[in-house]
């Protein structure tokens, strides 16, 4: 017995792949690196990159602000005023305070085109003069998440240097995941410069 493809049917899956190589074309089209500024001496001011082995995403991003790194500090650690000045993050709430400690519970919202998730995290925070070391012992969203801020001081302002080592636990094509990794990570960088520009002003009165 033969059977005829109805016309509409075998057009709506032509449709519908097209479309799907359609999206794939135009996330594929973005770049693999976050957009660079350079410094006046040529130096780039941003860089963020991300890796992923087996399931496990590994992101490095460093940039440079002129002020100072207690300014820095001061915005890092602002725990419950983030959702204020950061993308994407809808609730913030210490739950814990401690000698250089906090447990932190942070509720966010990632979009990509037609990808939306919602992460939930409690990250455990160790604070040390130069740097902030976060896990997140919840396990919602991520099997593993952790990583460190760094702050360096220099004559000119200080270098930042973010890491994260997160390994999701929904699943989520790689290159898509690697892309919201770092288009989240450049506008963080750039939200981050401005409350540290504005946070400066308000401590020394300029």
């Amino acid at each position: 017995m033969t059977t005829t493809a109805h016309p509409k049917a075998t057009g709506g899956r032509a449709s519908a792949r097209r479309f799907v190589a359609f999206v794939i074309a135009i996330i594929a089209s973005f770049p693999t690196m976050a957009p660079l500024s350079a410094t006046d001496d040529g130096s780039p001011q941003q860089v963020v990159s991300v890796r992923e082995n087996g399931g496990v995403y590994s992101v490095i991003a460093r940039f440079r602000v002129p002020q100072p790194a207690s300014v820095v500090l001061s915005v890092l650690t602002d725990y419950e005023q983030i959702p204020r000045f950061m993308p994407n993050v809808d609730r913030s709430v210490v739950l814990e305070r401690g000698s250089g400690s906090a447990v932190v519970e942070q509720e966010a919202t990632s979009r990509f085109m037609m990808f939306s998730r919602r992460v939930q995290l409690v990250l455990e925070i160790v604070e040390a003069p130069d740097a902030l070391h976060f896990r997140d012992r919840s396990g919602r969203s991520f099997a593993r998440y952790e990583g460190t801020w760094r702050v360096c001081e220099e004559a000119n302002g200080t270098q930042i240097t973010y890491e994260l080592t997160a390994q999701p636990s929904f699943g989520v094509p790689e290159f898509v995941l690697k892309r919201l990794l770092k288009r989240d990570s450049a506008e963080m960088i750039q939200k981050l410069r401005h409350e540290i520009a504005v946070r400066s002003v308000q401590t020394t009165g300029g």
